[in-house]
């Protein structure tokens, strides 16, 4: 089981995309601000013993990640939406304009490097599936999560990707609103992104409804286990066994 250190290290020290899509794409690690952490979304939520994982879709372009300082806005208008969800599922967590490493809950992107280019620029698939693999399967292994979120596309595509849930929809749109039950006993939701893009392909009232559910699993989760976690053997190794189990 890799120390959370070694994850950082690693998440700094790749160039795998950026050498593969030059001009695109570049890695944090390339900054003497880059802060030491494995997702730059955990500098709001970063609980490490978490009963809920958030993976999204990156965390912006390089202007962004340059103006911040490798911080996001106070009042970025996803995290504003994120914590109303948040609270919505019965989670108590702080503004995302303050560190909170209590709440249960830890927020990664489906890529932890930042694009060049405009903010809405696309996130190539390959990208998603090199970072899955390399970065998102280690963290799962070390977190061990019961439960786990992939939000919006890309989101959506590593979640489905690291759980190897072949046979739940790969769209977002198709997948949104439902879940599945991991061969590990994971619960995987898919939801839409709640960026204001993400809520025209997803209304405001849906996604509502949609985190009162994953609330309602978090709790129901953490009630039914009064054993402490045991290591993720399927995570610990990088490989995911898990398939589809249940969906509603």
């Amino acid at each position: 089981m890799p120390e959370f250190e070694t994850l950082i290290a690693a998440r700094k020290a790749c160039r795998t995309c950026v050498e593969r899509s030059p001009g695109r794409i570049r890695s944090c690690g390339e900054f003497a601000f880059d802060p030491d952490v494995v997702s730059h979304w955990e500098l709001w939520l970063g609980n490490r013993n978490p009963e809920l994982l958030v993976v999204g879709q990156d965390f912006g372009n390089v202007d962004y990640f340059v103006r911040n300082r490798g911080r996001d806005e106070p009042h970025n208008p996803t995290n504003e939406n994120l914590y109303r969800l948040l609270i919505e599922a019965g989670l108590e967590v702080t503004h995302p304009s303050q560190r909170d490493t209590t709440a249960p809950v830890f927020l990664t992107n489906s890529i932890l490097c930042i694009k060049e280019g405009p903010m809405n620029g696309a996130i190539l698939s390959r990208w998603v599936d090199t970072c899955t693999q390399t970065h998102l399967l280690p963290l799962i292994g070390y977190l061990k999560p019961r439960t786990v979120v992939g939000m919006g596309n890309a989101g959506w595509r590593a979640v489905r990707r690291a759980f190897a849930l072949h046979d739940a929809p790969p769209r977002i749109s198709r997948a949104a609103g439902h879940h599945w039950l991991a061969a590990n006993g994971t619960g995987v939701f898919a939801v839409g992104h709640c960026g204001p893009l993400g809520i025209i392909n997803r209304s405001w009232p849906q996604q509502l409804a949609d985190w009162r559910r994953i609330g309602a699993f978090v709790y129901e989760a953490a009630d039914g286990y009064d054993q402490p976690r045991k290591p993720n053997s399927d995570f610990a190794e990088g490989r995911s066994d898990a398939h589809e189990f249940y969906r509603r």
